[in-house]
């Protein structure tokens, strides 16, 4: 072909948005799990393609279309909401994310109750996450796994010690990320931004 320049037709393949950049078209209202909370949250708890996965409350709903992305096509992530103008934004950001045919969110109180039953997992950013794990514990599926993320370590221990009284063995982590600033001239960690986030409590139903 001598010096003809060879141009590669753009098949669409690679048009698809990662996550990511989704995640900066949502509107921002109740403060957001962060992305690095995201991927630990859904590590802990297992989540994968085709999990029933109940989700409160879902403020903004960063959470929950990160986890509408690991289920899909085939699960579900039900997100009880009981403030009605957060739902609302949780809502649109979702459809931005193309995800609102895998969630499903419900403008109800989860310390109430959780309707649903043998479900994958059970995800918790709540004040007071300990009023619903009865309602948890009843909805999981036996070995499956209660996530609650939270800012404070007195929440973390009211939180543990409620799941421990009902047979739920529990770990919790604390999470750190750090960034590092690289320069021709000297490489050293970022100095702007959080370092700690959350803690994350794991609590297993093993009966």
């Amino acid at each position: 072909m001598g010096n003809m320049k060879v141009i590669e037709k753009n098949t669409g393949k690679n048009k698809r948005e990662r996550f990511p950049d989704v995640f900066r078209k949502f509107k921002r209202g109740p403060q957001i799990v962060t992305l690095k909370d995201c991927a630990l949250i859904s590590a802990y708890a297992g989540i994968g393609g085709g999990d029933i996965v109940i989700e409160a409350g879902a403020g903004s709903g960063f959470l929950t279309s990160y986890l509408a992305n690991i289920v899909k096509p085939n699960g579900k992530i039900i997100s009880y909401e009981k403030r009605k103008e957060f739902a609302e934004i949780a809502k649109k950001n979702v459809e931005i994310a193309g995800l609102q045919k895998i969630v499903k969110i419900k403008v109800k109180d989860i310390y109430k109750g959780i309707k649903e039953s043998k479900v994958d997992a059970v995800v918790l950013d709540l004040a007071e996450p300990w009023k619903a794990v009865r309602h948890a514990k009843k909805a999981l599926k036996n070995r499956c796994y209660l996530i609650a993320y939270l800012p404070t370590i007195e929440q973390v221990k009211k939180l543990a010690e409620t799941c421990e009284k009902i047979g739920m063995k529990t770990k919790t982590i604390e999470s750190i990320n750090r960034e590092m600033l690289i320069r021709s001239e000297a490489t050293r960690p970022e100095t702007k931004g959080l370092l700690h986030t959350g803690y994350i409590i794991i609590a297993k139903k093993i009966e």
